[in-house]
């Protein structure tokens, strides 16, 4: 379903929790909580804007909802390889730092067919819930 990158994946999240707050992102503060330059952010910014997943407005940056359901998708990719990685008997921190390393490259029709095989998990691991 997504196609997004580990990079863009860490702007659209640093940019929900702002929008989760009630206010537009702000470049500077995306900037600092990414420790990159603003230069840079602007442009990442406005590459997610061209992808449809963010709208740049007067007050901020805001997550469309094509990115909320490309966030989400990436997510329960992650939370369903860390699931599998756990049942296989790799302690859940250890499956949290190795599902990073490729959640975002596995094809939706797989993760959903793991997460259809794993019994349909509302959680992970950790005890956090699993986007639909």
């Amino acid at each position: 379903m997504s196609n997004l990158s580990r990079r863009e994946f860490s702007y659209l999240l640093t940019i929900k929790r702002y929008n989760d707050g009630g206010e537009g992102a702000k470049i500077n503060r995306i900037a600092k909580d990414l420790k990159i330059a603003p230069s840079s952010v602007f442009e990442e910014v406005s590459h997610l804007e061209e992808k449809g997943l963010v709208e740049k407005k007067e007050d901020g940056v805001w997550i469309t909802n094509n990115g909320t359901r490309s966030i989400n998708y990436l997510i329960k990719a992650h939370r369903v390889i860390e699931i599998l990685l756990v049942n296989i008997g790799i302690d859940k921190q250890t499956a949290c730092e190795y599902s990073k390393q490729f959640d975002y490259l596995v094809p939706g029709e797989i993760i959903d067919k793991l997460y259809n095989y794993l019994g349909r998990p509302s959680y992970c691991p950790h005890g956090l819930e699993i986007p639909l």
